[in-house]
């Protein structure tokens, strides 16, 4: 099964911001899961008309910089139940912040360019991020809250960011035709979970600090936005 890349996201990957922002929910992590079997129809990622969006603030939720990424494999399976499985693999080299998200005497280059450095995704060592999923449930928006209009699925998977495995859940939207599949989602995730530690120290002592304080927000926002294509023979 082919895999598919996101900063959760993400990411998350990888995709980062303040846990107060009503647009996204909070993501709930546990350990590595055993991944989903695939049943049924395949469905191949459109990687024209999907991607992945991520966004931070710093500290206090002040001054956010967000962007998108860029998928760079990926499929689900679905069956008569639904979508059942799945993966897609984000190309980390594609990560920029969007012009618009930085100050105007900001170089945007640069600050993409340490993004991609090893104080944060290290993407020489680590150009890509996982997302695999583990088990689909169905949402019950008449007992649960989401900010994605609609959503239906709660979804669990093995993100992988340097190399560090967290099964994550989210809600999401996800719409099925015969021949096209969509999915929607926007959550928060704690980027210390992956290994995402720039500026969670003092610069001068070294000591950790609460995460009240920390130079760039704990929480990392990631969008997703698949859309997928059904494999026919």
């Amino acid at each position: 099964m082919k895999k598919i890349v996101l900063s959760l996201a993400v990411l998350a990957m990888v995709s980062l911001s303040s846990c107060g922002n009503k647009n996204a929910d909070k993501a709930t992590t546990t350990t590595e899961q055993e991944v989903a079997v695939e049943k049924g129809d395949k469905f191949a990622v459109n990687l024209t008309e999907s991607y992945v969006t991520w966004k931070v603030g710093h500290k206090g939720g002040l001054n956010p910089r967000w962007g998108k990424l860029a998928i760079e494999s990926g499929d689900i399976a679905i069956d008569a139940s639904g979508l059942n499985a799945g993966s897609y693999v984000v190309d980390m080299n594609s990560i920029s912040p969007d012009r618009a998200s930085v100050d105007k005497d900001e170089d945007v280059e640069k600050l993409g360019g340490h993004l991609k450095s090893p104080d944060f995704f290290d993407v020489e060592k680590h150009p890509t991020v996982v997302f695999k999923i583990t088990k689909v449930e169905d949402f019950n928006p008449a007992s649960n809250q989401s900010a994605v209009e609609g959503a239906n699925k709660l979804i669990s998977g093995n993100l992988t960011i340097l190399e560090k495995t967290v099964n994550i859940t989210f809600p999401a939207k996800v719409t099925i035709t015969d021949n096209k599949a969509t999915m929607e989602a926007n959550f928060i995730a704690d980027r210390s979970e992956w290994g995402l530690v720039f500026g969670t120290t003092d610069k001068d002592s070294g000591a950790a600090l609460n995460p009240a304080e920390w130079g760039i927000s704990k929480d990392m926002e990631i969008g997703i936005f698949l859309t997928a294509d059904k494999i026919t023979e």
